[in-house]
């Protein structure tokens, strides 16, 4: 079929215009790929240089690589050179491709320094009465400064460099070189033998582990081939002290017990050692300790002793004084909520001191000026100045909503958690002392955005602290009007007068530098502030026994008291 010429050029017009009256499809927004799996192993100083494994990634985007430390590593293209011990972050970037934009992942690369090639370390052997020697360096290829120490200073001891005999026998010096540079330090030894008198073989030297009520008693002497006196002696005088041969017993614990043997005729002198142990007394059996549910009407009630196989007396004390106080065995019912009753039997000849709680429930509307948090403690408040405190530390164990706060009683595990993990612990993991003084929480608790105080409070910032500071004065020694009067809970008393009804009590602290250790029960309250002072450390305020109020900053992963402020 033929067209005309006129019919084409009306075809063509049409599919023109029907094409531009098509909407234009806008390209989809680029996204960011998703980087993983990027690792970089530690290094020794002195390794060859190794390549990179890029970042998994689900976009096609070309990887450059840099480095935060040119002094401990040099990038070039993916290989890394190692220039020197230290850490530095390598950042892995990728490059925009196709609808992926560009992105970076970051790994810190450690490089540890290497380990000193010691060698040539010999002494010759010596005879009881040669003079002081002076000790030859070993060979090594580090600069670094030699010390020397002796491992039996009976046998010689090392001032500086020189060595001074002292008895006969084997003998081991160690030599000490100091990190230098990029080595680490190390240590070589040496054993020499002093010709002399005989040493004595001195055996069977025991000393049975005893009761803290146990009596004065006798040490047996060690057998020996020699016939020298022996004298004895404790090294630890809070456990032991000796007496000639008469043993006194002053606490629980472990001490060393030194046997010492006086040189005579062909032997020389001699000593041996044992651990003596001394135990507590057996604690007592407790049960059959519960308080029933109250109201907040009835009346002052009668505690039922827990059974026991130890005849000491019982004393009691209420956590929670706003909810119930106690007067030898009476309770007296103060207010709403929950308080730890805990029963306490006295130490006897034959039975050490044990305790054990109860909890007792107090159900009704909350008193005036109070609050409850998550697991039903309730806590008294005090207005000061402008400000609303509770009168307490906190002792809640979940989050408000819900979730358990971690526990960690082990000083190895608190000591490495991860930055932002949230713990507490209780006071030497003391469930009883926490009842009095609050719990201890590291600052990622106290942060969370899970919520910790009770609803309607929050934890202070630094400038919520600093406001109550000025109140009481602005000057360190204002403490005393926050401190608890008396020693019930201080070790001691100086300036307190807690006229301000904050009553602070010493809770103590874990610390997490060189330890995971507990400390400062009785002479320190310390308590965090939200606030951060650097990407480790966050501050914190202190009062010290002397009744000092103080702003410092600690790390994060500090375990700390915890005051609430009214929002």
């Amino acid at each position: 079929m033929k067209f005309s010429c006129n019919a084409l050029l009306f075809s063509l017009m049409i599919m023109l215009f029907g094409c531009a009256k098509k909407d234009k499809v806008a390209p989809p927004d680029p996204v960011s790929p998703n980087l993983s799996a990027f690792t970089i192993p530690a290094k020794i100083y002195g390794d060859v240089p190794f390549d990179i494994i890029a970042p998994k990634s689900n976009s096609t985007g070309a990887f450059s690589y840099t480095s935060s430390n040119l002094k401990v590593a040099t990038i070039s293209g993916k290989t890394i050179t190692v220039k020197g011990s230290g850490s530095s972050v390598i950042t892995a970037i990728q490059a925009a491709a196709g609808n992926f934009t560009a992105d970076s992942m970051k790994y810190t690369l450690n490089v540890g320094l290497t380990a000193p090639t010691l060698s040539g370390f010999t002494i010759p052997n010596k005879s009881v009465n040669d003079a002081p020697f002076t000790l030859t360096n070993p060979k090594s290829n580090s600069p670094g400064v030699f010390t020397f120490k002796s491992n039996d200073t009976t046998r010689a001891t090392v001032t500086g460099n020189k060595v001074t005999i002292k008895s006969a026998g084997s003998c081991t010096i160690v030599a000490i070189q100091a990190a230098s540079g990029s080595y680490r330090a190390d240590t070589i030894q040496a054993t020499f033998n002093i010709a002399g008198l005989i040493m004595p073989t001195l055996t069977n030297f025991v000393v049975p582990t005893k009761k803290i009520s146990d009596p004065v008693f006798t040490l047996t002497a060690p057998k020996s081939n020699s016939v020298g006196a022996f004298t004895y002696k404790s090294t630890n005088f809070t456990v032991a002290t000796v007496s000639g041969n008469q043993v006194t017993i002053k606490g629980i614990g472990k001490t060393d017990i030194i046997a010492t043997q006086v040189a005579t005729g062909a032997y020389s002198g001699a000593s041996i050692s044992v651990i003596f142990t001394v135990v507590d007394l057996p604690t007592p059996t407790l049960s059959g300790f519960t308080i029933p549910a109250k109201k907040p009407t009835d009346a002052p009630f009668t505690l039922v002793a827990p059974k026991s196989n130890s005849t000491g007396a019982f004393t009691y004390s209420s956590s929670n004084t706003a909810v119930a106080t106690i007067t030898g065995n009476k309770v007296t019912i103060k207010g709403t909520g929950q308080t730890q009753i805990i029963a306490t039997q006295a130490r006897t000849i034959t039975y050490a001191s044990e305790s054990i709680a109860a909890t007792l429930t107090v159900s009704g509307t909350l008193p005036p000026g109070s609050v409850m948090d998550v697991d039903g403690n309730v806590y008294t408040t005090v207005t000061i100045g402008t400000q609303t405190w509770m009168v307490e530390n906190l002792r809640v164990t979940h989050f408000n909503e819900g979730s358990s706060i971690s526990n960690f009683t082990s000083d190895k595990d608190w000591q490495t958690l991860t930055p932002g993990t949230s713990a507490y612990c209780d006071y030497n993991n003391d469930a009883n002392t926490a009842l009095v003084y609050g719990k201890l929480y590291n600052w990622y608790a106290v942060t969370s955005l899970r919520g910790l105080a009770p609803k309607g409070f929050h934890i202070p910032t630094d400038a919520e602290w600093t406001t109550l500071y000025n109140y009481l004065g602005g000057v360190r020694e204002s403490g005393g009007k926050l401190q608890e009067v008396g020693t019930a809970h201080w070790e001691t008393q100086v300036t307190a007068t807690n006229s301000t009804k904050f009553t602070a009590l010493p809770s103590g602290a874990r610390n997490n530098e060189e330890s995971a250790s507990f400390s400062g029960l009785r002479n320190d309250a310390n308590w965090w502030s939200t606030t951060a002072s650097s990407s480790t450390n966050a501050w914190y305020y202190n009062i010290y026994i002397k009744g000092y109020f103080e702003r410092h900053d600690v790390q994060k992963t500090a375990g700390f008291a915890v005051r609430c402020i009214k929002d």
